[in-house]
């Protein structure tokens, strides 16, 4: 008996039906009405589809994972996508190219709206600020922007930028474009005067070690402000380190510190030692000694066998000819004896290996300034949303326009999703901090947030032409506490 083994569909069709990722769509409405973005923004454009619309939909299409737009305009050009994603309207790829450029003209604008309306939402808001960059590795065409700089511990083609975060609540309130070969100190100047006329006076803005330019802290003090920011050791520094080493506080966490303040103002330095710092720096001592030794032991086979083509690059030139010589190497460490290659460790993590240095621009103990640093790792975690979880890597627009405006909706994205993570009620948790047992309050990271909500779907089927079903699916207790927080909004 012969067995069937290929099948066919006597006709290949679609059903008409479609599944909608429903919880990131009633986060971005919600969020879009809450900050009264839909009327703001439709003001910038009176024809064709509303503003707002493009950039919601843009939105949605980016929280949920997608970073093309090509695939977005694919999305939404059926009919049933058009009634239910896209307001009625028809919205192309060019449509959300043109939304990028009017993003990008009105982009102070909008920053300055959504400022006003964070402080409407949150009347009590505090305007310490911390303050990062990062690039975005570029793909496609050169634009504006792009320049070849270092990101990836590779030299890449990228652009650039900056972007400002409250202390508390933990929400994104500025981001601004830079060119892919501009370093740190270069950004900082531009970005933090303009920073500085959203904060209250006596705000704190805090940065990296590309913030510690003297003529950008004097900037900063002189208009109202305060700072914290991380210093490069510099061989003084040891000088200063062996003369105070004996009046170091213990603030925890396996870190020590010592104070230098000065007299005529309340800047005070802040040197710490840490035992994690220490370790990792060590490691890494270790595998440049690893490296240094096996070095070693190359040069000296060469030495040995001496081989021309091995040392130099020789070319065929009919005016000379390269011979070959010998070359002594004179070891002066042993790698095969411990004590030696102690003795280059240490020399390869230097004298300071441990250390850090902080500044204030007011005397506080040391205790809150570590822990106002440390919580940096914040903005590092919004970067890293912005970049994973916003899809804003990597960057595929070329125009001067089209990343600013990128930018600019991966910020609103950004905000939505952190407002509702701030607006959500903490979970407590235990966990053992210097021996103690301590409580703890977490909150879902955003990835996990937006992860939850795409999966948490509607799937419509069109029974009739005026009749349709709605079915939910996935819905799981993180999505039912957020969706708590949306009906609040």
């Amino acid at each position: 008996m012969a067995k069937q083994t290929i099948f066919r569909t006597v006709e290949d069709r679609m059903c008409g039906n479609i599944s909608l990722p429903f919880g990131i769509i009633e986060m971005v409405r919600a969020g879009f009405r809450r900050l009264g973005l839909y009327g703001f923004l439709d003001l910038f454009k009176t024809k064709g589809v509303p503003l707002s619309f493009v950039t919601e939909l843009m939105c949605i299409h980016q929280l949920d994972g997608g970073s093309s737009m090509n695939k977005c305009g694919e999305m939404a050009s059926s009919e049933l996508m058009i009634s239910e994603l896209c307001h009625g309207h028809r919205i192309s790829r060019k449509t959300m190219e043109r939304a990028l450029d009017v993003l990008d003209t009105y982009f102070e604008e909008t920053i300055g709206f959504v400022w006003g309306r964070l402080k409407e939402i949150y009347p009590d808001i505090r305007t310490d600020v911390y303050v990062d960059g990062s690039h975005i590795e570029r793909f496609g065409p050169k634009g504006k922007y792009t320049a070849a700089g270092e990101g990836g511990r590779t030299i890449q083609l990228q652009d650039q930028f900056v972007v400002a975060r409250l202390l508390d609540p933990g929400l994104p309130i500025m981001i601004e474009a830079y060119p892919g070969n501009w370093n740190d100190p270069m950004q900082y100047d531009d970005f933090i005067p303009q920073l500085m006329f959203m904060l209250k006076k006596g705000s704190m803005v805090v940065m990296d070690a590309g913030g510690s330019a003297k003529a950008l802290l004097d900037e900063v003090k002189g208009g109202g402000m305060e700072y914290l920011t991380r210093m490069k050791l510099v061989p003084n520094d040891e000088k200063v380190i062996r003369e105070s080493i004996g009046t170091m506080d213990y603030v925890g966490r396996g870190v020590a510190c010592f104070c230098r303040e000065f007299d005529s103002t309340d800047k005070t330095s802040y040197y710490f030692f840490s035992v994690d710092r220490y370790y990792l720096g060590m490691r890494s001592a270790e595998r440049r000694t690893k490296k240094q030794a096996d070095d070693l032991k190359s040069a000296k086979g060469a030495a040995e066998n001496p081989r021309i083509g091995k040392l130099v690059s020789v070319k065929k030139n009919p005016f000379y000819e390269v011979k070959e010589i010998s070359c002594d190497i004179l070891m002066t460490l042993d790698p095969w004896l411990d004590d030696d290659v102690m003795k280059a460790t240490e020399a390869n993590a230097g004298e300071m290996c441990g250390w850090f240095k902080l500044q204030c621009s007011k005397r506080l103990e040391p205790g809150s300034v570590l822990d106002i640093y440390r919580h940096r790792s914040g903005i590092e975690h919004l970067i890293s949303s912005i970049k994973s979880v916003v899809k804003l890597k990597p960057m595929r627009v070329w125009s001067g326009s089209s990343v600013r405006g990128s930018l600019l909706l991966a910020l609103i994205a950004q905000l939505i999703v952190s407002m509702v993570r701030h607006d959500m009620e903490p979970e407590a948790a235990t966990k053992w901090e210097d021996g103690k047992k301590v409580t703890i309050h977490r909150k879902p990271s955003e990835k996990t947030m937006c992860e939850t909500l795409s999966h948490w779907t509607v799937t419509i089927i069109s029974r009739t032409e005026w009749r349709k079903e709605r079915i939910f699916s996935n819905e799981t207790e993180l999505s039912e506490r957020i969706s708590e927080v949306l009906k609040r909004y």
